[in-house]
């Protein structure tokens, strides 16, 4: 029984991202959630009594599954060279290859009428990401935290520009255009 509920829950959370990513915050009711998974909106209130508490669980899944994937940037036997250009090839993948806004960015977009609970999971994965960043960027040029974290939020800010600029123009060749000084870096 258990398991049961644990698939709808993850139903609901997949369903939930897609429509998210395909067109932000507002782009879904519990009807189309339900409808998308098969059961009824009482359902979906079941598991997440607001749209603010499912979006906010979609947001920290998407924390705990990007954290996984993310190697330790301590650790001396990886190159930071291959981290950053790691980071930025899966930026791409996302982005390009796959044609979609990631989910950070259609619900940053959206931030004015976020609740609070999902401003600050989607705080908690920016701030993952920045952390993580600016471990690789102090390892790589061997600089204070200051410096690594200006370094971090610059690249940051580059691709998150760059997907923008591919989505609203349809010509992918301009993430490489965007991250081309920073792809040096990774030489």
């Amino acid at each position: 029984m258990s398991i049961e509920k644990n698939d709808t829950k993850t139903n609901i959370l997949d369903a939930a991202e897609r429509f998210i990513v395909q067109g932000g915050y507002n782009s879904f009711s519990f009807r189309d959630i339900a409808e998308a998974v098969g059961i009824k909106s009482a359902s979906v209130h079941y598991h997440y009594p607001t749209k603010g508490d499912l979006v906010a669980a979609v947001m920290a899944r998407y924390t705990e599954l990007f954290s996984q994937l993310l190697p330790n940037p301590k650790d001396e036997r990886l190159d930071p060279r291959v981290l950053l250009n790691g980071f930025i090839n899966g930026f791409k993948a996302k982005i390009v290859e796959q044609r979609n806004m990631s989910l950070c960015t259609m619900l940053t977009s959206d931030k004015s009428i976020l609740p609070d609970e999902v401003c600050t999971e989607l705080s908690v994965f920016y701030q993952l990401k920045l952390t993580w960043l600016s471990q690789v960027f102090a390892r790589l040029d061997q600089t204070d935290e200051d410096t690594a974290l200006m370094q971090a939020s610059q690249l940051l800010a580059c691709l998150h520009g760059a997907s923008i600029l591919v989505q609203g123009t349809n010509q992918p060749v301009f993430f490489d255009h965007a991250l081309s000084s920073w792809r040096k870096r990774c030489d």
